[in-house]
This record gives C-alpha cells, structure tokens and sequence, in this order.
C-alpha cells in the first residue's frame, strides 16, 4: 500500500524501535553508517505501509505506557537479579554467539551471575533447537504476550542486560575476539547432548554418510536467505563454484563433504561423497546444528552459520570475509579476506594500506562502491588452499603462528572489529601484495 504517511518523518522514526535503539548510539556511529541504517529503515517502513506505521506507533506507545506503569515490579525484579539479555534470536549467528560470549565472559569472572532470561516469541527464532541448547543457561520466554510485557519492562536501564557489545559493537573491537582469545582450548560451554549423540547414528546414516566417515559441512552465502535486508549484506556473497577444487580436495583425503544451508541456495553439481544438505529432504533445525557440531572442520565465509561450529568448539576456515578488520573467532581458525581493488589506483590494496584507512571498517556495499573499491572473490585455488592449511592446523595444534601470519594480527588497532584476536589470517602477502596488473574483476560488483 503506497499511501503517504501524513506522520513526519521525525514520528516515524520514534515509532520503529529498531530505529530508536539505533538513535541512542549516534554517539559512537558515524555519519555513512546512520545515513545507510536511516535509508534502509525508512524504505522499509515505505514498502510495509501506513497499516504497518500506526501498529508499530500503537505498539511502542503501549509499550512504553508499560514500561512506567510497571516500573515498581521492574525495580524488585531487577535488585532480585533478573536481567534480560538482548540476544538477536532472529539470526543463527547471533542465536549462537551472544549467549556463548556472556557464558564466558561470567566463567571468566568479568561479569557477575544474574538471573539470565531470553525472550524468544514464535515466528522469531532461527533455530529452536539450538535454542533448547541454552535452556540450561537461561529461563526462555515464549509466549508472545509475555515476551511484550517483559520486553517492556526491561525496554530501558533496568532488568537489562545489553550484549551488543560482543558482535555488533560499531567502528570499534568486538568483544568476542578477547573472550574467545582468553578462553583459549579450554572445552566448549556446548556439547552434543547424549539423545542428539544417538539421533545423529541413525539419521546420518539415513543421509547418506557411511558408518564411522568423518565430513566437513560447507557452505558459501547468496543473496535467497534474507531478501528483506540483503542491500546491506550482498558484499557478503560468494560463488558456489570456488569451493568445489576444495570439495574435491576434502573428498580425496577421504572425508565426505556436506553443504549446508537453505533451499534458495544454487544447487551444486552432483560430486562423488558430497551430499547437497542444502536441499535434502531431511533438513530440520536439528541436522543443522548437528552437523554444524560434528564436522572435522567448517569451511565457510562471512555467514552465522558457521559460529554454530564456533561454539561447539569446532574449528572454522572462512573464506572471502569481509570486511577485512573482521575475523573468524575461534582460537586456533582460520580466515581468509576478500580482495580489495581501487579504482584510483588501478590495483589491489595492500593490508597495511587497508588497515590505516576507514576502509578496514566498511559494513555496506555502498561504502565500496562510493569509495570507487571492487571487491573480488577469493579464487578456487586460494579456498581450496585455505582448506589445506586447516588440515594441517589440525594435524599439529601446537604449531606455532609463523611470522607472515602475525604480522597482519600486529596490525590491528582498538577501533578495528577484530582487535584483540589471536588466530589466523592466511598468506597476506599473496592477497594484499601490491600488483601491477589487474586481474579479471566482475565491475558491476
């Protein structure tokens, strides 16, 4: 419904709370990211219609009535220990992530224990099996009318317990990387449980994986599963193709190969002992974590999937991050950026030119292309590398770090999102070497 809102602009930005949450951090934002958030928002707002604006406007306002009228329950609640922790349950990564960061930021001993709550209405989970996974860890509210009223009480200041910081800290270091820096090898907070252990004998063998093979999950990011925000998020694709030398690689070591994902992904050619997960009549939410939990090693790129193996204490590969300041988190991963092309130069960026320059910081395909940068795929040597160099890692854990991969890790500041990291980012050199030469590069990237 194309009708024009005769609410201001200024109303409609007070009645959509993502919006609102997002004012509150200007401070620490700068000007291109507002700007991108604001534009996206308010398309958004545009396509939904003046129905979609006045129940959101009827919502908050409600919702903020709540939050004075029931302020009195909220400050008992609040000095009795009840803290809400703002997990983005919408998403796997952050559903995976966010919980494991604060479980060990308080094992260790940065936070103290509180009475953890999650709110996870129906319709707003990414996967409820992984959710059961932290039912031991935190009271899980359901019920959608509850989920209102609790969200409105813990709306600001008490009974909440922000956890942004940890991975969507903005133009500064993600808390992760130290938490999971100090963690070290110590075991994961999460392990299959023994019922998952049992499940997974049969039903991986009903997949197709023979008894006692070990796989490797793959996966690669297109633009199906989200179209709803993916102008924010396209610089994250990949091609499907660049992995399969590293398929086939995996394959001939002996391990199966399994790629996951969603059903809008492309289908991928029919290859000896790889299974197209992806489009298998037995997904479910539980497969995925299980896979996602006994792979030998994940082989990814910038996607939440992946974390699902990252707290399960499953090492990760990732290909074709971006942006180049972001990393894998485990401690002993390992990562691979994208390429950086300027056009003003007429070549690649180097790593220490990249991480001086704002550029290191870039969330938006529009930052790159206002910058005049291309951005170009990891090649399917370079992925098929990456999986090499990780099962080597796995052969030899006490291997040291070598100098070409601490020098990139030397070069992170405290602004830069991976700051405070300590696992790897493979051959630099070869990547961000200066080139006289442009390689071939998609430039309608």
């Amino acid at each position: 419904m194309q009708i024009e809102c005769p609410l201001t602009r200024a109303s409609i930005l007070l009645q959509h709370t993502s919006i609102i949450s997002m004012l509150k951090i200007t401070t620490i934002l700068n000007w291109p990211h507002i700007k991108q958030r604001l534009d996206f928002e308010f398309r958004r707002i545009k396509r939904k219609g003046i129905l979609h604006i006045v129940r959101k406007t009827i919502s908050h306002l409600t919702s903020i009535a709540l939050w004075f009228f029931l302020l009195p329950m909220t400050f008992l609640l609040h000095f009795a220990g009840y803290r809400r922790v703002t997990v983005f349950t919408d998403r796997i990564g952050h559903l995976a992530l966010e919980p494991d960061c604060l479980l060990k930021e308080q094992a260790l001993g940065y936070i103290p224990k509180h009475k953890w709550f999650m709110l996870a209405p129906p319709g707003r989970v990414a996967n409820e099996h992984l959710l059961s996974y932290w039912e031991p860890h935190f009271l899980i509210i359901r019920q959608p009318m509850l989920c209102y009223l609790i969200g409105s009480m813990s709306k600001w200041l008490l009974m909440r317990y922000d956890i942004s910081h940890y991975i969507l800290a903005v133009n500064k270091a993600q808390a992760v990387y130290r938490l999971y820096s100090e963690w070290g090898n110590k075991p994961p907070i999460l392990k299959l449980s023994h019922e998952d252990e049992q499940w997974a004998a049969v039903k991986l063998r009903e997949l197709g994986l023979p008894k006692g093979a070990w796989f490797v999950c793959v996966h690669v990011r297109e633009p199906g599963f989200s179209p709803v925000d993916e102008e924010l998020h396209s610089h994250r694709n990949a091609s499907i193709e660049n992995i399969i030398p590293a398929i086939q690689e995996i394959t001939s070591r002996g391990g199966w190969v399994i790629r996951v994902g969603d059903s809008t992904m492309t289908p991928i050619i029919k290859m000896p002992m790889m299974i197209d997960y992806a489009h298998h009549p037995m997904k479910s939410p539980r497969m995925d974590i299980i896979l996602c939990a006994k792979t030998k090693f994940f082989l990814g790129n910038t996607s939440g999937i992946a974390i699902v193996s990252s707290v399960f204490g499953v090492s990760c590969a990732l290909a074709n991050m971006i942006p180049v300041s972001a990393l894998s988190v485990g401690f002993q991963d390992i990562t691979m950026h994208k390429l950086l092309w300027s056009k003003a130069l007429d070549r690649y960026l180097t790593f220490p030119e990249i991480m001086v320059s704002p550029v290191a910081n870039f969330v938006y395909p529009s930052q790159y292309r206002d910058s005049g940068i291309l951005l170009e795929e990891n090649s399917a040597e370079d992925i098929k590398m990456l999986a090499n160099e990780m099962f080597e890692l796995l052969v030899n854990r006490d291997k040291s770090v070598s100098e070409l991969k601490l020098k990139p890790i030397s070069m992170f500041l405290p602004h830069h999102y991976g700051y405070g990291a300590t696992n790897y980012i493979l051959n630099p050199s070869r990547q961000y070497g200066v080139c006289t030469q442009k390689k071939a590069i998609n430039d309608a990237a």
